[in-house]
């Protein structure tokens, strides 16, 4: 009988479980954030989204498309627009593009060296890693004149490197070339290392705005343009796996969630029939404590915060390289802007400043202390 009121009470125990674990997952399904679209995608109408340009190209006259699947749809663009793609392109659509391409039509593509140069690369062309200064953009020649282009905003500039002598550059970024234009065989390749003017903030500029008229003025009006909504993980075959659908929809989380509470629930039957007794050799081992307030106290004796704030740079740069694929070892302008760029909320007096801090040569232990509070509070504001 005391065997049968406890099997109940488990039984019990197990099919609450299973009702909360229902209820939970209909409110999370019901009340989970939409995903904020990736940056440069035309269904995203924050800063560093490219909606405003999809509309300004439908109010010019253009027949615009969203492309989700480059098999079915590419054959019947005049020209496509490939910006900042945040999943990989694979060879057999870079090789489908190229071949395009040669038939006459015109593509465009914009962005970093991470996601692009794959793209590019059957052209003779890639973007450098490095990063242009931000001085004003110059022409190289009186060539852009649909309309007539005098200046632009710029904040992120990407050198083009190629050794084709028949490629154009048309504008420049401290001597270095940043768009430029490339015949292949019939066809044309616009390719710009300065994505800033296909955003909804950089296209409010008067010259992004005829920038981007320059590279449009060969497409006549009222032919097809393409957005390559694929390459942002929109496209028709861009099915999640196992491990996305695990950890990425309401039912994986439920599941993930009965996981956790068996576990919880079997975790609390466990009984102890008395108070565990360390061993002798667990007694004698000193607790980590010790060793860190033993570290702690040798630097401090050592005096040597200077290195001890390199650390903390060395920690901030790792963390702001994962965060927003860029090189670590950038110079502090430069990082600044990168770090601007992909994420306009952060304050860039303060960090500017806690920079500059991180690198002070005779810190006090004061200021030692709030630098790398500073640096932990910026790390989880990201």
């Amino acid at each position: 009988m005391e065997y049968l009121r406890k099997l109940n009470t488990d039984i019990k125990i197990l099919l609450g479980s299973l009702v909360v674990i229902a209820i939970l997952s209909i409110i999370t399904l019901l009340t989970a954030r939409a995903p904020d679209a990736p940056a440069l995608s035309v269904r995203n109408d924050q800063a560093d989204g490219a909606m405003a340009f999809q509309r300004w190209l439908q109010h010019t006259g253009y027949d615009v498309q969203e492309v989700l699947s480059l098999k079915d749809q590419l054959a019947n663009l005049d020209a496509l627009i490939v910006l900042e793609p945040s999943v990989l392109i694979n060879d057999s659509d870079i090789r489908m593009i190229r071949d395009w391409v040669r038939k006459g039509n015109t593509l465009i593509v914009s962005g970093s060296p991470f996601s692009i140069n794959d793209l590019i690369q059957p052209y003779e062309v890639s973007l450098d890693f490095r990063i242009a200064e931000t001085d004003p953009l110059a022409a190289g020649a009186p060539t852009l004149l649909n309309p007539t282009f005098d200046a632009a905003a710029v904040e992120i500039a990407y050198p083009i490197s190629t050794e084709r002598e028949d490629a154009v550059p048309y504008m420049f970024v401290s001597n270095n070339p940043v768009l430029m234009s490339i015949p292949e065989q019939a066809g044309q390749v616009w390719l710009s290392g300065i994505p800033l003017p296909f955003t909804n903030r950089g296209i409010q500029d008067a010259g992004n705005a005829r920038l981007i008229a320059n590279i449009l003025a060969t497409i006549p009006s009222g032919a097809a343009i393409g957005f390559d909504e694929a390459a942002h993980g929109y496209g028709e075959d861009s099915a999640l796996d196992f491990n996305g659908w695990l950890f990425g929809t309401p039912p994986g989380w439920g599941i993930l969630l009965a996981v956790a509470i068996t576990l919880l629930y079997l975790a609390l039957r466990g009984r102890r029939f008395g108070r565990a007794i360390p061993l002798k050799s667990d007694r004698l081992r000193r607790e980590s404590g010790e060793y860190i307030q033993a570290m702690a106290t040798l630097f401090r004796r050592s005096g040597q915060r200077s290195e001890m704030l390199a650390h903390y740079e060395n920690q901030l740069r790792r963390r702001l390289s994962e965060r927003f694929a860029l090189d670590p070892k950038l110079e502090p302008k430069q990082l600044v802007q990168v770090v601007i760029y992909h994420d306009p909320s952060i304050d860039e007096a303060a960090f500017r400043d806690l920079l500059t801090r991180l690198r002070h040569d005779h810190p006090s232990e004061a200021e030692l202390v709030k630098t790398a509070s500073d640096v932990d509070s910026f790390l989880k504001q990201l």
